[in-house]
C-alpha cells in the first residue's frame, strides 16, 4: 500500500497522506511524494487545482522521525527525513523548506483539507495553502516546543500572516491543540464542515477552483500574497500589471462573453 495516494479528477490532484497507524506521520516517501507532484502540477496545465488531505481521519501527525526506506529498496542505504542521503539537520530542514516553499508558491489554487490531527511539520503545510477546510473534530498544534524543537514548515512565517503575532506566539510557545471551532474563530480556517461532510465538500471547493479562469487565480494568488509584503503604490503597480497579463487571456474573453450573454462561463485554463 502506498504510503501516498495520489488522485486526479476534473482538473483536481488530491494528495492524500496514507499511512493512517502512524497518524500519517510524514516519512521519506511522502515528502519524495509531495515534491514529484508538485513539480508535476506547475508544469501541467490538466492540474488545475491540488487538494492536501490525510487518510483514516487525521491529517497529519507531523514529521516521523524514526527514517526509513523507500519501497522497493530493502538493504538500501538508509534515507533521511526527505528521503535524500542522510545528512546534518540544517540541511533536512532547509529540503523540507524548499518543498513548503513549491507548496506555498505553486501558481495555482491550493486547498488543505484537515480532519483529526494537524501538528508540526504537517500544520505548516496546511498554512502554506491557499485555503483550508475542516471538519469539527480537527485540531491543530504547533507541538515543537514540547519535544524542545524551534519551528519549522514555513510556521514562523504563514503563522502570525494567518493568526497575528499574539496567537501565533501563544500557539508556538504552548504547543496546546487548537480546536476547530478556536482555529475557526482565530482565522486559521475557512470555514468548519461536519466530519461526514469533509470529504465531499472538498472536493466540491476542489472542484470549483479547478473550473476557475486559472491564469487569473494564479495572478490573484500572487496579488494577495506579495501585496501583504509591500505598499499601496507597489500593490496598484502589481494590478495594473496583472490585469494587463489576465486581458490577453482567452479565460477573460469567455468570461467577459458569458456576462453579456447571461450565462455561465466555461473556463479553459487558458
Amino acid at each position: 500500500m502506498s504510503d501516498t495516494l495520489i488522485e486526479r479528477f476534473d482538473g483536481v490532484v488530491r494528495v492524500t497522506f496514507n499511512r493512517p497507524e502512524k497518524k500519517n506521520a510524514l516519512n521519506a516517501n511522502n515528502w519524495i511524494d509531495l515534491e514529484r507532484v508538485l513539480d508535476e502540477a506547475a508544469k501541467d496545465p490538466g492540474d488545475r487545482a491540488l487538494i492536501l488531505t490525510g487518510a483514516g481521519g487525521c491529517f497529519s501527525a507531523g514529521a516521523d522521525l524514526s527514517g526509513g526506506l523507500r519501497a522497493g529498496q530493502d538493504g538500501g542505504e538508509r534515507h533521511g527525513l526527505t528521503g535524500r542521503a542522510v545528512r546534518p539537520i540544517l540541511h533536512e530542514m532547509r529540503a523540507v523548506g524548499e518543498i513548503v516553499a513549491r507548496l506555498q508558491k505553486l501558481p495555482k489554487p491550493t486547498l488543505a483539507v484537515v480532519d483529526g490531527v494537524a501538528a508540526g511539520v504537517a500544520l505548516g503545510l496546511v498554512l502554506a495553502c491557499d485555503l483550508v477546510l475542516a471538519s469539527d473534530r480537527a485540531r491543530f498544534s504547533e507541538v515543537f516546543v514540547r519535544r524542545g524543537l524551534a519551528l519549522d514548515g514555513g510556521s514562523s512565517w504563514t503563522l502570525p500572516r494567518t493568526v497575528g503575532i499574539r496567537r501565533a506566539k501563544q500557539m508556538a510557545f504552548f504547543g496546546d491543540m487548537v480546536d476547530a471551532e478556536q482555529a475557526l474563530a482565530w482565522g486559521l480556517v475557512n470555514e468548519v464542515v461536519p466530519a461526514d461532510e469533509l470529504r465531499k465538500e472538498g472536493e466540491q471547493w476542489g472542484r470549483r477552483l479547478a473550473a476557475a479562469p486559472t491564469t487569473a487565480l494564479s495572478l490573484i494568488k500572487r496579488l494577495l500574497d506579495d501585496g501583504a509584503q509591500g505598499g499601496l503604490d507597489q500593490a496598484l503597480e502589481n494590478e495594473a500589471r496583472a490585469q494587463h497579463i489576465a486581458f490577453t487571456t482567452a479565460d477573460m474573453h469567455e468570461g467577459v462573453a458569458a456576462f453579456r450573454e447571461r450565462r455561465q462561463p466555461r473556463f479553459t485554463g487558458i
